[in-house]
């Protein structure tokens, strides 16, 4: 079942290399060995033995729940002296140590005294040296406003050494630093103790969406290892570690296919170019890529992925899909996501993502690509010229969950109108009986004379489509990630292969459609 919450992209910060994960379970037991009190800063510092000790359940959802906001103010707290919460922490019977409550604390710490929210030097470890446009800007961001407010980590320890260069206040702020602790309270039982205290107090502080839940608990499931493989690109912790090494590599290299078909090229708002990507700026939504891949694979493993196998197999067929959406590949659509998949002011909709993911797997189903192909560019001028009667339908709906298969409905018929001929105002009539409370009266927001991001990205989106490269044989709008250069005249009929007999096509025009 899918589950996807209407929800904006949090502008959160990502400090999920910050405390590195391990695997829970040992055996029954635990220890009671080793056991500090406190943690300090020179302890959680990048070249600290003790910053390797601690570690994070691997079930643990990603650390980067807290915004700019909150990292800044618990910062402050801490040089304020305010009441800082007791970290807790849970010891296995191998001696590895185990942050239970408190990740989001010890991690926003670190990441002030390491000058690392997410792009510095810890985190380009973590990911490979791989990581998201989105999340080198909230870095950046983050670290303008904290060194704003509270200033650099690096300040304050030169406040100790150099007194006399800062006002009474930082100097003050400084010991403060230097003798500050966390606090550490200590789980006693075994496993099963600790992970039922780890869930009970996570839900009370910032609640697991279901979702979320889902992921936590299939970690090692197929749908798991491949939702956190696409969305980290193959890096970060490696859920498939324990699968032979070639298992592991086509794991990866699979992955990093398919986030490179959603997310590129890069998207920024305001839009300026038609070059964006398939899938937004949704590269470290979790919840986005668990759900594709539930609506990409029609039977999915539920039990533990012991090989690697399965989670190949689920990869495979979400690439596979993918391909056929948007891509090089010689049986690609090449669907334009302009088109499909964003409004006309430049936000992508995932209600029409998961819709068209559908409509593809019919029109593969049915054997009906070459219906679409032959009504393509009608229908391309049809759902963009009327995206406010997609957008009605989704809200209607009150969730993507619950708008996907009604689109996709909605685009089969549409398709199937102008395969039989008919015009706009017969479909509208049309669309209008099935569904009751559509106004079919255009939208306009328009209420002052600022041009904010959306209006730019409107009129550029508006304005470039004007003289967009279309299809030289369906006549549909063609997207810089899947284009395909085809000749007029048939090389077997004699045609040559110089500029004036060649045309850009889809790649499925050309190879499988005009064939």
């Amino acid at each position: 079942m899918i589950i996807m919450e209407e929800r904006r992209m949090k502008k959160v910060v990502n400090l999920d290399a910050m405390i590195l994960r391990e695997d829970f379970k040992v055996d029954k037991g635990f220890s009671g060995a080793n056991r500090f009190k406190q943690l300090k800063a020179s302890d959680l510092k990048s070249d600290s033995a003790m910053r390797f000790m601690i570690k994070k359940p691997d079930f643990q959802r990603e650390t980067r729940d807290w915004n700019v906001s909150q990292i800044t103010n618990f910062i402050s707290s801490i040089l304020d002296r305010h009441f800082i919460p007791s970290i807790i922490l849970w010891q296995n019977s191998g001696g590895v140590t185990f942050v239970i409550d408190g990740a989001h604390r010890l991690s926003a710490f670190m990441a002030w005294i390491n000058d690392d929210y997410g792009d510095g030097e810890i985190s380009s470890d973590f990911y490979g040296q791989k990581i998201s446009e989105e999340q080198l800007e909230l870095a950046k961001k983050a670290r303008m406003q904290i060194e704003k407010k509270v200033g650099k980590y690096s300040m304050y320890q030169d406040a100790l050494r150099n007194s006399q260069k800062y006002s009474e206040d930082v100097v003050q702020k400084a010991m403060g630093i230097e003798s500050f602790a966390f606090d550490i309270q200590w789980i006693e039982g075994d496993v099963s103790v600790a992970e039922k205290s780890f869930f009970n107090i996570n839900q009370k502080a910032i609640p697991i969406n279901p979702t979320e839940m889902k992921i936590l608990e299939a970690r090692n499931k197929p749908i798991g290892i491949a939702t956190r493989a696409i969305v980290y690109s193959g890096n970060g912790y490696k859920y498939w570690k324990n699968f032979d090494e070639d298992i592991q590599k086509e794991i990866e290299n699979i992955s990093t296919d398919i986030n490179e078909i959603l997310f590129l090229p890069k998207t920024k708002k305001p839009i300026t170019t038609l070059d964006v990507s398939i899938a937004g700026k949704n590269q470290m939504d979790l919840q986005f890529v668990y759900d594709l891949i539930v609506y990409t694979n029609d039977d999915i493993s539920d039990v533990e992925d012991v090989d690697g196998s399965e989670t190949i197999k689920v990869l495979s067929n979400t690439r596979k899909l993918l391909q056929t959406i948007n891509s090089k590949a010689a049986g690609s659509l090449g669907l334009h996501p302009i088109i499909y998949f964003y409004s006309k002011k430049g936000n992508f909709k995932p209600a029409n993502f998961y819709a068209t993911v559908l409509f593809v797997k019919q029109l593969k189903r049915e054997k009906k690509f070459d219906v679409f192909i032959s009504v393509r560019s009608e229908f391309e001028e049809f759902i963009y010229k009327n995206d406010y009667i997609f957008e009605q339908i989704n809200r209607n709906l009150r969730s993507t969950k619950n708008s996907a298969e009604p689109l996709c409905k909605l685009f089969v018929m549409v398709m199937m109108q102008l395969k039989e001929g008919k015009g706009e105002i017969e479909i509208l009539q049309l669309i209008q009986q099935n569904y009751n409370n559509l106004n079919l009266a255009r939208e306009e927001d328009i209420s002052s004379s600022d041009f904010n991001s959306n209006r730019k990205s409107e009129t550029y989106i508006s304005t470039a489509l004007k003289s967009v490269v279309r299809c030289g044989i369906c006549n549909g709008v063609v997207h810089i990630n899947s284009t395909s250069v085809d000749h007029i005249d048939r090389r077997r009929d004699g045609g040559l292969g110089s500029a004036d007999n060649g045309q850009i096509t889809h790649p499925y025009c050309n190879t499988g459609f005009k064939n």
